[in-house]
């Protein structure tokens, strides 16, 4: 195999000739990182306010996450969940002591932990016998690509194409509380569970209030649902605590975990409270690959380092930072509708489409994420400077002057 670096032409050619057409992808590609930057393969120095979609929350190549996987690597990489595991275990309690007690299920992805979430509910259901179960989720939710995952989602473009989906799935409304109520009232007896993200992301980071959230735990409890979150993209210190709930004064009784857990390696999590931590029993679900030696190690290093450094006020100064600087920008330019958001996950809102915005920014060397149609997301890593961050506002500003 020729181990020569590629040009980009070559690369593109390559993807479009070897891999599926799933991705509208932007025309570059990356060759290396270091923190907040990008370099592309001939070199272009890029800002990051995207961070692999809410994944590399420690940046690029941090040298403890490369010694981690380094000294892991020399022991073992994999052997299976039919043995007990050192680093599954540590990673395992680490969890649980930064969240709520209960038990986890180690997964490769936030679909697998979705899924497993989806299943948990199901088997609750059946427990309480009910048959025929309603799970609640919200319009402009988005839950995964599976079919459990799209069941979920509720965004009508990413059902249409499969047949059929997954029945027993109720959507309302979000921040709409007498909606709520009357989802509760009109299915009382068999809703077993309310799925939802703190922040909408896909849809363009729309945070749901905390009344509305004290109203779901309020009406959960009173029908013996689950309440499940999905901090996928809103755990690990994105919003500025290291989960998102924490805000709120309760806990979920269940909580699905991917992105930035492993720093860029791929791995899931699922977090059970004690209440329900035997409701799926032994050979009822599993995975391959889940919480392995290597990814649990990964894992582990990554929640350390967060706990032994200071990134969660660096998010929370640099949240200052972002949101002063792009209300300015609102005052100044009508092209900027809202600014949506919590921590590094923030959603520029403009009245123009977002990806001819997000293109011109990459030009420039700043990269940032096109959702929702008209929203700009701005995530980047969690350790990002006050230098980078200020001159990435400074592309994005000069692009979005352009359009005036």
């Amino acid at each position: 195999m020729n181990e020569t670096a590629s040009d980009f032409q070559t690369t593109k050619e390559l993807t479009d000739k070897y891999l599926l057409d799933l991705f509208n992808r932007y025309p570059v590609a990356f060759r290396y990182g270091v923190n907040e930057l990008l370099f592309d393969q001939n070199n272009k120095q890029y800002i990051d306010f995207l961070a692999g979609v809410a994944v590399t929350n420690l940046g690029h190549s941090d040298p403890d996450i490369i010694e981690a996987i380094r000294n892991q690597i020399d022991k073992l990489m994999h052997t299976s969940n039919w043995f007990y595991s050192e680093e599954a275990s540590r990673l395992a309690e680490l969890l649980i002591l930064n969240s709520f007690p209960g038990k986890v299920f180690l997964c490769n992805s936030g679909t697998e932990a979705i899924e497993a979430a989806f299943k948990l509910a199901r088997a609750y259901a059946e427990q309480k016998q009910i048959h025929d179960p309603i799970i609640i989720s919200l319009q402009k939710s988005f839950h995964g690509r599976s079919v459990s995952g799209i069941s979920l989602t509720g965004q009508k473009k990413l059902h249409t194409g499969f047949g059929k989906l997954l029945e027993g799935i109720e959507f309302v409304t979000p921040n709409n509380e007498e909606e709520l109520v009357d989802v509760f009232e009109k299915f009382a007896g068999r809703v077993v569970a309310f799925i939802a993200e703190p922040i909408l992301g896909e849809s363009g980071i729309i945070p749901l209030t905390h009344g509305y959230m004290n109203l779901v735990r309020e009406l959960t409890l009173e029908n013996e649902a689950l309440l499940i979150l999905d901090e996928i993209q809103t755990g690990f210190g994105r919003t500025g605590t290291m989960f998102a709930f924490e805000t709120y004064g309760f806990s979920p009784d269940v909580m699905a975990l991917a992105k930035g857990l492993g720093s860029g390696f791929p791995i899931g999590a699922l977090i059970v409270a004690e209440k329900y931590q035997n409701v799926l029993a032994k050979g009822t679900h599993g995975t391959t690959y889940g919480g392995n030696h290597l990814g649990a190690a990964i894992a582990y290093e990554t929640i350390r380092i967060m706990q032994t450094r200071d990134v969660l006020s660096n998010v929370n100064s640099c949240s200052e930072i972002a949101f002063s600087r792009l209300n300015q920008m609102k005052q100044k330019n009508k092209i900027i509708k809202e600014i949506r958001g919590k921590g590094l996950h923030i959603g520029v809102e403009l009245t123009v489409p977002s990806r001819p915005i997000a293109e011109l920014c990459l030009e420039k060397g700043l990269i940032v994420n096109a959702t929702g149609d008209t929203v700009i997301r701005i995530m980047p890593p969690l350790t990002i400077s006050a230098q980078y961050l200020n001159e990435g506002l400074d592309i994005l500003e000069s692009v979005l002057e352009t359009q005036k």
